[in-house]
C-alpha cells in the first residue's frame, strides 16, 4: 500500500504551505493523479484522513481529479 507514503508526502507540501500562509486550518487539498500512478483513491483518502487527525488538516476534504500521465500534484490547498 504505497498509498499511505503517498498521503505522508502530501502531507509535508500541505504543512510547508501552512505556515508559509499562516493557516490555521485546511478544508481541501486538491490532487490530480496520472492515470499510470496505479493510486487507489479509496486507500489514498484514508491515509490522508488517519494521519491528518488531531493536524490543522483533520477533517478537510481531499478531492482526487484523474488526469492521463504520471503526474501527482497537489493543485490547490484551501484554508483560512
Amino acid at each position: 500500500m504505497h498509498e499511505a507514503s503517498i498521503a505522508a508526502e502530501i502531507l509535508m507540501i500541505v504543512f510547508t504551505n501552512i505556515k508559509a500562509y499562516n493557516l490555521k486550518r485546511v478544508t481541501l487539498v486538491l490532487i490530480k493523479v496520472g492515470t499510470f500512478n496505479a493510486i487507489d483513491k479509496e486507500s489514498l483518502t484514508f491515509a490522508f484522513n488517519a494521519l491528518t487527525k488531531g493536524t490543522a488538516c483533520e477533517g478537510a476534504t481531499i478531492d482526487l481529479v484523474t488526469i492521463d500521465g504520471f503526474e501527482l500534484l497537489v493543485e490547490k490547498i484551501e484554508g483560512e
